[in-house]
Protein backbone atom coordinates (compact mmCIF):
# COMPACT_ATOMS: atom_id res chain seq x y z
CA UNK A 1 0.00 0.00 0.00
CA UNK A 2 1.52 3.29 -1.21
CA UNK A 3 2.14 5.98 1.96
CA UNK A 4 1.40 9.55 1.92
CA UNK A 5 4.43 11.70 0.73
CA UNK A 6 6.19 13.71 3.12
CA UNK A 7 7.36 17.26 2.90
CA UNK A 8 11.32 17.97 2.59
CA UNK A 9 10.54 19.06 6.81
CA UNK A 10 10.10 15.38 7.22
CA UNK A 11 5.94 16.24 8.33
CA UNK A 12 2.84 15.35 5.91
CA UNK A 13 1.46 18.37 6.69
CA UNK A 14 1.65 22.29 7.84
CA UNK A 15 0.39 24.08 11.30
CA UNK A 16 -2.44 24.23 11.89
CA UNK A 17 -4.31 20.88 10.57
CA UNK A 18 -7.59 20.46 11.03
CA UNK A 19 -9.54 16.94 11.79
CA UNK A 20 -12.34 15.73 12.14
CA UNK A 21 -13.96 12.41 13.68
CA UNK A 22 -17.47 11.75 11.93
CA UNK A 23 -19.88 8.77 11.82
CA UNK A 24 -22.00 7.85 8.86
CA UNK A 25 -25.72 8.08 9.59
CA UNK A 26 -28.62 6.73 7.07
CA UNK A 27 -32.06 7.76 7.09
CA UNK A 28 -35.31 6.15 6.46
CA UNK A 29 -38.30 8.29 5.68
CA UNK A 30 -41.75 6.67 6.27
CA UNK A 31 -45.12 7.37 4.43
CA UNK A 32 -46.37 8.78 7.78
CA UNK A 33 -43.66 11.42 8.15
CA UNK A 34 -41.45 9.04 10.71
CA UNK A 35 -38.13 8.57 10.43
CA UNK A 36 -35.81 6.12 11.49
CA UNK A 37 -31.34 6.80 11.48
CA UNK A 38 -29.14 3.71 12.08
CA UNK A 39 -25.24 4.17 12.22
CA UNK A 40 -23.55 2.90 8.28
CA UNK A 41 -20.32 2.70 10.46
CA UNK A 42 -19.36 0.82 13.61
CA UNK A 43 -16.52 3.20 14.57
CA UNK A 44 -16.06 7.09 14.15
CA UNK A 45 -13.89 7.77 11.08
CA UNK A 46 -11.30 10.77 10.85
CA UNK A 47 -11.11 13.61 8.07
CA UNK A 48 -8.32 15.30 7.96
CA UNK A 49 -7.85 18.92 6.01
CA UNK A 50 -4.19 19.64 4.62
CA UNK A 51 -3.56 23.20 3.44
CA UNK A 52 -0.27 23.39 2.25
CA UNK A 53 1.68 26.51 1.72
CA UNK A 54 5.20 27.92 0.64
CA UNK A 55 5.73 24.32 -1.14
CA UNK A 56 8.57 23.70 -2.95
CA UNK A 57 8.08 22.79 -6.57
CA UNK A 58 9.84 19.31 -6.11
CA UNK A 59 6.73 19.25 -3.04
CA UNK A 60 4.35 19.85 -5.21
CA UNK A 61 5.74 17.63 -7.94
CA UNK A 62 5.58 14.92 -5.87
CA UNK A 63 2.04 15.75 -4.45
CA UNK A 64 0.61 15.85 -8.09
CA UNK A 65 2.53 12.43 -8.71
CA UNK A 66 1.18 10.70 -5.87
CA UNK A 67 -2.29 11.79 -6.90
CA UNK A 68 -2.13 10.81 -10.24
CA UNK A 69 -0.54 7.77 -8.62
CA UNK A 70 -3.73 7.56 -6.22
CA UNK A 71 -6.35 8.15 -9.62
CA UNK A 72 -7.43 10.65 -7.39
CA UNK A 73 -9.68 9.57 -4.64
CA UNK A 74 -10.00 6.27 -6.39
CA UNK A 75 -6.93 4.25 -3.84
CA UNK A 76 -6.17 3.77 -0.74
CA UNK A 77 -3.21 4.44 0.95
CA UNK A 78 -1.51 4.85 4.06
CA UNK A 79 -1.31 8.43 6.10
CA UNK A 80 0.50 9.39 8.77
CA UNK A 81 -2.15 11.63 11.55
CA UNK A 82 -0.21 14.72 11.84
CA UNK A 83 -1.22 15.09 15.85
CA UNK A 84 -0.43 11.28 17.04
CA UNK A 85 1.90 10.28 14.61
CA UNK A 86 0.26 7.18 14.02
CA UNK A 87 -0.10 5.65 10.51
CA UNK A 88 -3.61 5.38 9.29
CA UNK A 89 -4.67 2.88 6.92
CA UNK A 90 -7.37 3.03 4.65
CA UNK A 91 -7.05 6.40 3.90
CA UNK A 92 -8.25 8.24 0.19
CA UNK A 93 -8.01 11.44 -0.77
CA UNK A 94 -11.57 13.04 -0.84
CA UNK A 95 -10.97 15.47 -3.63
CA UNK A 96 -11.71 14.90 -6.51
CA UNK A 97 -9.05 16.58 -8.26
CA UNK A 98 -5.65 18.55 -6.99
CA UNK A 99 -4.88 21.94 -7.36
CA UNK A 100 -1.51 23.97 -6.83
CA UNK A 101 -1.51 27.44 -6.51
CA UNK A 102 1.93 28.55 -7.89
CA UNK A 103 2.07 32.06 -5.49
CA UNK A 104 5.78 32.59 -7.00
CA UNK A 105 9.05 31.17 -8.13
CA UNK A 106 9.26 27.89 -6.32
CA UNK A 107 6.59 29.29 -3.74
CA UNK A 108 3.35 27.11 -4.37
CA UNK A 109 0.19 26.40 -2.05
CA UNK A 110 -2.43 23.71 -2.16
CA UNK A 111 -5.35 22.62 0.08
CA UNK A 112 -7.30 19.09 0.36
CA UNK A 113 -8.64 16.78 2.35
CA UNK A 114 -7.74 13.07 3.46
CA UNK A 115 -10.19 10.66 4.77
CA UNK A 116 -10.64 7.41 6.48
CA UNK A 117 -12.30 4.89 5.19
CA UNK A 118 -13.51 1.30 6.24
CA UNK A 119 -11.44 -0.50 3.32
Amino acid sequence: MASFPVLSSGAVSQYPTESYRSRSVSVIRFLDGSDQRFLRTGRSLRRWRVDLSLLTDLEVSALQAFFSAQKGMFSSFTFTDPTTKKEVLNCRVANSQMIADYVSGNSNATLFWIMETNG
